[in-house]
């Protein structure tokens, strides 16, 4: 019986810019949560933006297996980006989930606002094993 659980973590600070209303198939963030096969539980995505223009004020996230933003794995999930306190435009949108999942290691992070733009800083997603 098991009696313990191993949190991991892999992120992408690949700066994304002018993400605005709709989701783009150029404009995303790839994470290798494994370099080979992988089998567990997402349970958090923090997605850290800059640059926020326009009255950006939320941000839908979506996951996919795949680089072209079809086959999901987390689906389009809103989440409201909460400014700095000295930097109102920088920010971090947070999302909890448990998604049991088996890929090939990579996944891909497509984002979209409810207005203007952001630029994505750059996406953490944590598992358990």
């Amino acid at each position: 019986m098991k009696t313990s659980k191993t949190i991991k973590e892999a992120s992408d600070a690949t700066d994304v810019a002018a993400v605005g209303t709709t989701f783009n198939v150029a404009k995303y963030n790839t994470v290798a949560l494994r370099g080979g096969p992988f089998l567990g539980t997402i349970s958090g995505i923090v997605i850290q933006v800059k640059s926020i223009a326009g009255g950006a004020a939320a941000l839908t996230m979506r996951i996919t297996s795949d680089v072209t933003g079809d086959d999901c794995v987390i689906t389009d999930t809103p989440s409201t980006i909460a400014t700095g306190l000295t930097t109102a435009t920088a920010g971090t949108a947070i999302y909890a989930a448990n998604v049991d999942f088996s890929t090939g290691g990579t996944v891909y992070v497509f984002c979209r606002t409810d207005a203007g733009t952001v630029t994505i800083d750059s996406v953490t997603i944590t598992w358990e094993e």
